[in-house]
């Protein structure tokens, strides 16, 4: 029992599921904890730009890092980052001080293409889809319990969430110190890269390959109307229906149980019928169609809570089917060694439309929050499309 939870996927898993938990103990909560700045749209699409941008300077070089020196420090630095963020957080008196705080948490999550690269790292390619899935459910079971417990610890004062997301981290820092162990052997890791600072060769890099072009370009766009549809919409339950901190801890509890039981039951086996592909392009159909249920729930308070959850597990499923597909096609169209590097330098393109994304819905939804919801849906359908026209190579 005890070499089965120390086996490295067991421990990637429960170090993703720790930090995911502390993301959503304060995320579906963010409009809550912040009320006391009465944030509008802007305010909180510019925070979470400022995460994503941060993390999307700081990830070609963790990325590049991972491949020299070995995931494990990169990993455990990233987390010990997060922790720091996280009590700076929960201490700050003032919006600077917050927007600080987030983005050195930033920085501390640059590490995506770090943990991807560290699994793909101990799977084979035919367990890769199957093990990215499996690590998918982590952030499923931590969007369960996260708003569970935020939505419980909120009452208590609005420091008191952030402050046991920060707890939880550090016993995650303490974890992996302990039983993350190194999968990169010495003659496998490579000279640090010092042009891997460049964000700016770093998605060149991925986009000048054409094998790599068309699903680096449409989770682009993916990304864009995912980060900006999820960085308002604890604002649009708030302000244009009136939902309570409990009522849209609720939802994210659903998305959560419906993310983790596609991740684990549905991805793999889905995969196998058809193809990484074929099941990557579906999710954008999914999240499209959940993006615009949301601005037509007003219609009556019976509709709008049917709506709102139909547009939530949508919007779950098409997640659940894009995140580790997109990634692991990557991963199996690149060589062991570029891993790390060309994982981040799919984390960097990304990364810049998930921070570009939120700062375009924010401006939009204090116009008018239907032009937001109807521009999202478009940036993911246009990734769709994008796919669909390259199927015969995706599939």
């Amino acid at each position: 029992m005890l070499k089965k939870l120390t086996h490295p996927l067991a421990i990637i898993f429960i170090t993703l599921l720790l930090d995911k938990l502390g993301e959503n103990i304060i995320f579906p909560l963010l409009p809550y904890i912040l009320s006391a700045y009465n944030p509008d749209g802007m305010t909180l699409g510019l925070l979470a730009s400022t995460s994503q941008g941060v993390a999307v300077l700081s990830g070609p070089l963790v990325g590049s890092l991972s491949d020299s020196i070995g995931r494990r420090p990169v990993i455990i630095s990233c987390i010990a980052l997060n922790f720091i963020s996280l009590l700076i957080f929960g201490w700050a008196g003032s919006l600077s001080i917050i927007f600080t705080s987030r983005a050195l948490g930033g920085l501390g999550s640059s590490t995506i293409g770090t943990l991807q690269a560290y699994i793909t790292d101990i799977s084979s390619p035919e367990t890769r889809s199957r093990n990215l899935g499996i690590s998918g459910a982590a952030f499923g079971l931590g969007a369960i319990a996260g708003p569970a417990l935020g939505g419980g610890l909120v009452g208590f004062g609005a420091s008191v969430p952030v402050f046991a997301a920060a707890f939880l981290t550090g016993i995650n820092l303490l974890i992996g110190f302990i039983f993350l162990r190194e999968t990169i052997s010495e003659e496998n890791k490579k000279p640090f890269d010092v042009s891997s600072i460049n964000i700016f060769k770093s998605i060149s890099r991925i986009l000048s390959r054409p094998d790599l072009r068309a699903v680096s370009l449409s989770f682009a766009l993916f990304n864009f109307s995912f980060t900006a549809f999820t960085s308002l919409l604890v604002l649009a339950l708030k302000d244009l229906y009136g939902w309570s901190a409990a009522q849209t801890s609720g939802i994210f509890i659903v998305v959560g149980v419906v993310v983790t039981y596609t991740q684990v039951a549905v991805v793999g086996k889905l995969v196998n019928r058809w193809s990484e592909g074929l099941v990557n392009q579906s999710g954008y159909l999914f999240v499209s169609g959940g993006i615009l249920l949301l601005p037509i729930a007003g219609i009556s308070e019976v509709v709008t809570a049917t709506f709102v959850v139909a547009s939530s597990i949508a919007l779950a499923i098409g997640a659940s089917l894009v995140l580790p597909t997109a990634r692991s096609m990557v991963s199996g169209l690149v060589s062991s060694q570029e891993q790390g590097v060309q994982l981040a330098s799919l984390a960097s393109l990304s990364g810049t439309a998930s921070c570009l994304g939120p700062i375009v819905a924010g401006w939009l939804y204090d116009i008018t929050p239907i032009a937001s919801f109807s521009v999202e849906a478009i940036a993911c359908l246009m990734g769709w499309i994008l796919l669909n026209q390259q199927k015969h190579r995706l599939s």
